[in-house]
């Protein structure tokens, strides 16, 4: 198993940004804390970008806007663009080890079987103004992605494959609305987040689904989930007002976490190291910061300062406890371009 997005646990708790040093390295601008450092690192590209994954100390991958591939073998001290047969937006990276990973564009899923060097379409289907919005894979064989069909995305997608992806199968559960996000623990706990208030669980890999129930009149939009282990899990919305939810019993109840006094314009992205210590990406907001922290399992927000310049987490990362990512969109005077942080405390 990997520290890797949502699927692994990191013993932590993620100290708070205190001021802002700046490098002897040009390229690189430090946020310094108590414990660790904060690092915004130049991609070399101005395009955003959606989302990172590791799968060692070494090499990572990074994709975005314009089917923009950037990949690290040096543990991101240097980016190199990788070269693929889409121009779309690739919204979502998955890798099992350093040769085998899959992304997903708007309407198709690539793999590659060398770290990036060669990618090939395995999947495509035109879906209209709905597209794929995540990937995760159980191992190199069994994977899911998920997404949204025809008119914005009205009917939902879920996928799977069993082949490492050489083909793909719509799994077998009706009237889905679009789904967002996928959180993997193990085999025995698989879940799935989306429009319209929709969790769902599965305990079989895969091959069942059972709808799961927020137990709210309203139905927000659940823009992604996660699973520290079998018990306790967390689900965000992007509609502010009805914010973020945490389970503590494996999602039988779940129950609304929210600050009154910090307004969070929505949830884009969170990742929890445990199941108290966690960091949120929050949408754009007039009077809002990129990213929030809570120590409490989600009760309560904190923003982390505004100085990096970072309006916009879209993804988080972490390799290990000492070690994590961050990448989205920053603003430099008025200009809106993509962003990697870095996360290290050298303790």
């Amino acid at each position: 198993m990997r520290y890797i997005k949502h699927k692994w646990i990191l013993i932590i708790i993620i100290p708070f940004f205190c001021f802002i040093a700046q490098s002897c390295n040009e390229n690189i601008t430090e946020v310094i804390d108590i414990d660790g450092t904060w690092t915004k690192v130049k991609s070399g590209v101005t395009e955003g970008l959606y989302d990172i994954d590791f799968v060692d100390l070494q090499n990572g991958w990074v994709v975005g806007d314009s089917g923009i591939i950037l990949h690290t073998v040096d543990g991101g001290e240097s980016w190199e663009h990788q070269t693929c047969s889409t121009k779309e937006i690739i919204g979502a990276v998955d890798f099992v080890d350093d040769k085998l990973g899959w992304i997903c564009s708007r309407h198709s899923i690539l793999k590659t079987t060398n770290g990036g060097k060669n990618w090939e379409i395995v999947f495509s289907e035109d879906f209209g103004e709905g597209y794929f919005r995540d990937i995760q894979f159980l191992d190199e064989n069994i994977g899911f992605a998920v997404g949204g069909r025809e008119s914005f995305g009205s009917k939902g997608v879920l996928m799977k494959t069993e082949d490492g992806g050489e083909t793909w199968q719509q799994a077998s559960i009706n009237s889905l609305p679009t789904l967002t996000h996928i959180s993997i623990v193990d085999e025995h706990n698989l879940w799935v987040c989306g429009f319209g208030g929709t969790i769902l669980s599965s305990e079989d890999k895969g091959l069942t689904w059972k709808k799961r129930n927020l137990n709210i009149s309203s139905s927000p939009s659940l823009t992604t989930i996660q699973f520290v282990d079998q018990y306790y899990g967390w689900v965000g919305s992007r509609d502010d007002w009805l914010g973020f939810y945490r389970t503590t019993d494996g999602g039988k109840t779940w129950i609304q976490r929210s600050n009154e006094s910090l307004k969070i314009f929505g949830v884009r992205t969170f990742f929890f190291v445990d199941a108290l210590n966690g960091l949120l990406g929050t949408f754009p907001g007039a009077g809002s910061y990129a990213i929030a922290q809570t120590i409490d399992g989600g009760q309560t927000w904190e923003f982390l300062p505004e100085d990096i310049n970072v309006r916009d987490i879209k993804s988080f990362c972490f390799i290990n406890k000492n070690l994590g990512w961050a990448v989205g969109f920053e603003v430099i005077n008025t200009n809106v371009k993509g962003v990697i942080l870095r996360y290290k405390n050298i303790k």
